[in-house]
């Protein structure tokens, strides 16, 4: 009796250990990089950050290296061979030596990225908006006349976007009660019309 007590506990001290251990991988695994598309649909991180491991992003001026102080030695990595990175359990890919913050991945990729607009005596950050095909092509102003010529063969959609994004301001607006991107909505109601008319 006293010998299966001892298992019992010797496997629940093991259990704990072990969900400790993966508690601990997931939240190390909340900054590093994507060396590969294939990585990053894989969410598999290399030179995943911890401790006094930091990244650089030479952002200033399009750098085109990104710079990791990564268990203590200096590596520098082209951005034109990576993906992207995690940085805050939030992805950004690489496109051009500019990184795009990527805020869905439903149907196409839609990201946001900052620019500089002069206001006054300096310059004031600026969120603005992107997209891609897929996460292999490249990335595209958000605007009404890209979109257009992007999806030829998705003909409500396209239309859908000049009947109600007339001026195009609002191709990022973001829906809090069915949570998704309004542009992504209609992108999907043409899939769904045209699926239902294949049936």
């Amino acid at each position: 009796m006293k010998n299966s007590i001892k298992v019992v506990i010797t496997t629940l001290i093991t259990f704990m250990i072990t969900g400790l251990g993966l508690q601990a991988q997931n939240t190390k695994a909340a900054s590093g990089i994507y060396l590969t598309e294939q990585d990053y649909k894989a969410n598999k991180l290399s030179y995943v950050l911890t401790g006094n491991d930091k990244m650089r992003l030479n952002a200033f001026l399009n750098g085109k290296n990104v710079t990791l102080i990564y268990q203590d030695k200096k590596i520098i990595l082209p951005k034109s061979d990576i993906f992207g990175f995690r940085i805050n359990n939030q992805d950004f890919r690489f496109f051009n030596n500019t990184s795009y913050k990527i805020l869905d991945t439903a149907g196409f990729m839609l990201y946001s990225y900052q620019t500089s607009v002069q206001q006054g005596k300096g310059n004031k950050p600026v969120e603005q908006y992107a997209y891609s095909t897929t996460t292999t092509e490249p990335v595209l102003s958000l605007t009404i006349e890209n979109l257009w010529k992007s999806f030829p063969a998705k003909e409500s959609f396209r239309f859908s976007l000049k009947n109600y994004f007339s001026n195009g301001a609002d191709l990022a607006a973001y829906d809090g009660q069915s949570h998704q991107y309004k542009i992504k909505y209609f992108y999907f109601q043409h899939t769904q019309q045209v699926t239902a008319r294949v049936e």
